[in-house]
């Protein structure tokens, strides 16, 4: 037998038992990174954008969401919110911690006051 017609066999049997012939796609999609990002403004108005390919794109999908006059933060695989106070007459936020949970206990932490999350979201890890 030839060597071509045994690489040939091998790949097909690599194939057959659920593998791939091109495995280094996997390794590099696993580095991607997800951006995401909250805008807001100081009537409550809020927007996201998650699972961006880069921060600025992320900001530019919520900023159109929520308006030019909006102000924004960004984040990259990880998670973030906004809190506001019951007035509206101050606003925090909080981003890359790992849960929903942990960025809206921050924000609301950060506002020093009661409050409530306006808006938060999560990118892929």
């Amino acid at each position: 037998m030839n060597k071509k017609f045994i690489a040939s066999i091998g790949i097909a049997a690599s194939l057959a038992a659920g593998g791939t012939a091109l495995s280094a796609a996997g390794p590099a999609d696993a580095a991607r990174d997800y951006w995401g990002a909250i805008a807001f403004d100081n009537n409550g108005r809020t927007a996201t954008a998650y699972n961006y390919p880069t921060a600025q794109s992320a900001i530019n999908r919520a900023k159109a969401l929520c308006g030019s006059h909006c102000g924004q933060f960004s984040f990259v695989n990880s998670c973030g919110a906004i809190a506001y106070t019951n007035s509206k007459s101050r606003w925090a936020w909080a981003r890359g911690y790992p849960s929903r949970y942990t960025a809206e206990r921050a924000a609301l932490n950060r506002l020093g006051s009661a409050g409530y999350v306006a808006r938060w979201t999560c990118t892929a890890r």
